[in-house]
């Protein structure tokens, strides 16, 4: 039976910097479960995680730098929450950032000089509602695992969930020592930090692992190798980097698979569905890796007779999203990565 136990000296301080200037019936429009959820864009990834206590707000994403790629890693607590705009701060960056929250979309915009992202990062991202997708759902496989503030120390709450209890989590590909997590009880929510390691996030996946593959009609259109263009200018170059291969991506109807080229290592996952996406040319194909994890890929074609698409996902295709197909990647000028000396030393 899982036991919250609150801090409520820290909680009665984090309620008071949650709801100031808040509008008061903010939280119950949402509904029973809020804004809580996965969204995703051409950009990167927004999670959010509300509870009754706090509400957290974790994004990740890259942006063009030059001829290479920024990537943003942030994590952040809702200081202050109205039904429009909500304030986040970062513990190692005084400058706060807003989300701004519109009825069918957010808008996340940052601070003159974030501190979790690169220089040259636009200083704003979008993300549909439409896109929202559940959190993960782990157990807890720990005898007792506590929550944890969002301070510079994670530091330990009383508030704690215990052996075989589920909790809703991002589970960030990077794999932090910590997970952004939210436990439902019976009339409130708890949301904080978890420890990685105190938690069996396999779980989320169970229900996928059964899927089939499309057929491979269905998959037809996509069928052959796609390779990732680069950026350079007004135009694309195809990027010969230092010391991997060129990223690409293999869609076989045949097997009903896809296989994707990482630049120095690879993976192969099953097309578990194939819908159409908003627009023409658009498509959402449903991938399931190997060990039952989901991951949705957006597809749009970008010039049918320059044989390009632009693709977009959480992960495998969260930094890289411009390809051409195999044959025609003829057309585009091929480059070398500049200062590979060192890698050959």
């Amino acid at each position: 039976m899982s036991r919250i136990q609150p801090d409520f000296k820290s909680m009665a301080l984090l309620f008071a910097v949650c709801v100031m200037g808040a509008v008061p019936d903010a939280l119950a429009q949402q509904g029973a479960d809020g804004l809580t959820g996965v969204y995703s864009s051409k950009s990167g990834t927004l999670a959010i995680v509300e509870g009754s206590n706090e509400t957290l707000v974790h994004f990740s994403g890259s942006f063009p730098q030059g001829s290479s790629a920024g990537t943003c890693d942030c994590a952040w607590v809702v200081q202050k929450k109205t039904a429009t705009a909500w304030t986040l701060s970062q513990t190692d960056d005084p400058t706060p950032w807003t989300l701004r929250v519109n009825p069918k979309q957010f808008v996340l915009e940052s601070g003159p000089t974030p501190q979790c992202c690169g220089a040259g990062y636009p200083g704003k991202d979008s993300f549909a509602r439409s896109t929202s997708k559940p959190l993960g759902i782990c157990k807890v496989k720990a005898s007792k695992a506590g929550f944890h503030a969002s301070d510079a120390a994670n530091s330990a709450r009383k508030a704690f969930v215990v052996s075989g209890d589920a909790v809703e989590a991002y589970v960030d590909p990077l794999e932090p020592d910590f997970l952004a997590a939210r436990f439902q009880g019976p009339q409130k929510a708890t949301a904080g930090l978890i420890k990685r390691e105190d938690l069996d996030c396999a779980a989320d996946s169970a229900p996928t692992t059964a899927k089939a593959p499309v057929a491979s009609d269905k998959l037809q259109p996509f069928a052959g190798t796609w390779v990732e263009l680069t950026r350079q200018g007004k135009g694309f170059v195809v990027l010969k980097p230092c010391s991997a291969a060129t990223r690409s991506f293999t869609v076989k109807p045949a097997t009903g698979e896809v296989e994707v080229q990482l630049g120095q290592e690879a993976t192969t996952l099953k097309v578990t569905s194939v819908e159409p996406g908003k627009g023409a040319g658009a498509w959402v194909l449903g991938l399931t890796s190997s060990d039952g994890k989901p991951e949705a890929l957006q597809w749009k074609t970008a010039d049918a007779a320059k044989g390009t698409v632009t693709v977009t996902s959480p992960d495998l295709f969260s930094q890289s999203h411009d390809y051409v197909r195999q044959e025609k990647k003829s057309a585009f000028p091929s480059k070398q990565e500049t200062g590979c000396d060192e890698y050959e030393r």
